[in-house]
């Protein structure tokens, strides 16, 4: 039988393997929780925390977290305001001047474009959210969620079996 002789390049690396470690670990949490917990917030938190080095890791865990405040704020005045009226015509119309805000806050007034994708996402996530009872508990479920996921990527990411020392772990500095 002839033997098959992968080079060293085509092998997964180290990352890929700790993102699919990371992500079997969130989703074993997932599981443990009964779903509270949802797979695909931790999921996608995971595999976004994993980055090649841990200043990385740690300024996209502080991106999502702040993303998650500024659209989970905005979505929550929303709500209120929609649920007090409970008109759905202006519900509806809360919906585009809420992406409005987070559009002109994140863009123009911290001049922090990379928070818009994910505020929009957990703004909308609220407010259209088809049972409202729900939609009040979803900021706080993606912040518990982005702090566990969080987490364990960076807890698998410290592991490094090429070196016999510990990974230091640092701030960026400005």
């Amino acid at each position: 039988m002839k033997r098959i002789k992968l080079e060293h390049e085509k092998l997964p690396g180290l990352r890929i393997i700790k993102t699919v470690f990371a992500l079997l670990i969130v989703l074993l949490i997932s599981v443990a929780t009964n779903g509270f917990l949802p797979p695909y917030d931790l999921a996608v938190v995971a595999v976004l925390a994993m980055q090649d080095d841990m200043a990385k890791s740690f300024k996209q865990i502080q991106n999502r977290m702040a993303s998650t405040l500024i659209g989970g704020l905005i979505g929550t005045i929303a709500m209120a305001i929609g649920s007090i009226t409970n008109v759905k015509l202006l519900q509806l119309v809360l919906v585009p001047i809420g992406i409005f805000l987070i559009l002109y806050f994140c863009g123009k007034l911290i001049n922090r474009a990379e928070f818009i994708i994910i505020a929009c996402y957990v703004f909308l996530s609220i407010t259209l959210e088809q049972n409202p009872e729900l939609s009040w508990l979803y900021p706080i479920k993606v912040m518990v969620t982005t702090v566990i996921a969080s987490n364990v990527a960076i807890l698998v990411n410290l592991y490094d079996p090429r070196r016999n020392k510990r990974v230091t772990v640092y701030r960026e500095k400005k």
